[in-house]
């Protein structure tokens, strides 16, 4: 489900790596992976506790659920710049994730934790596999993929206020 983006929080987390975190964001917000340069300045890494990444059966993106209190899950911090590229990234999780504020700490400012939106799976409990997501494998397998997959397409978002 797509939430309003009327007061939308300064920050999202995103589950994933540097290297696929600002592809990933780079594309969702101008249409072109390769212009990392747009979102670098928007991120920041951050560690999520108490989360885990699984596999989703089937598919080649993660799941990000509640899991114990000793997981960490690694990703960035990223501070969209309007309502436009929050819908934007609403838009590109789709329905099968849910909007969570959560508490991440930003790694390198000494244990600083902030509010953030973290797309967490929302779809069907059986659709997770028992297994972690493997980030290597994804980038070793399919991201070039994924990348070709969506060469082009640009999310609308919304007029920016």
């Amino acid at each position: 489900m797509t939430i309003s983006t009327q007061n939308f929080p300064a920050v999202s987390f995103y589950a994933l790596s540097i290297h696929t975190g600002i592809q990933t964001c780079a594309w969702a917000l101008t249409g072109d992976s390769q212009k990392t340069d747009a979102v670098v300045p928007l991120i920041k890494l951050a560690e999520l506790k108490s989360y885990a990444r699984f596999s989703l059966l089937s598919k080649d993106y993660p799941a990000l659920i509640k899991y114990d209190e000793t997981s960490i899950v690694d990703g960035l911090l990223l501070y969209p710049q309007d309502k436009s590229q929050r819908k934007k990234l609403d838009d590109f999780e789709g329905e099968a994730y849910m909007v969570t504020l959560v508490q991440v700490t930003v790694v390198g400012e000494e244990g600083r934790m902030v509010d953030a939106d973290a797309y967490l799976w929302n779809g069907e409990r059986d659709a997770v596999s028992a297994d972690c997501w493997d980030l290597d494998t994804f980038i070793q397998e399919r991201l070039d993929d994924w990348i070709e997959l969506f060469a082009g397409i640009e999310l609308v978002g919304e007029d920016a206020e």
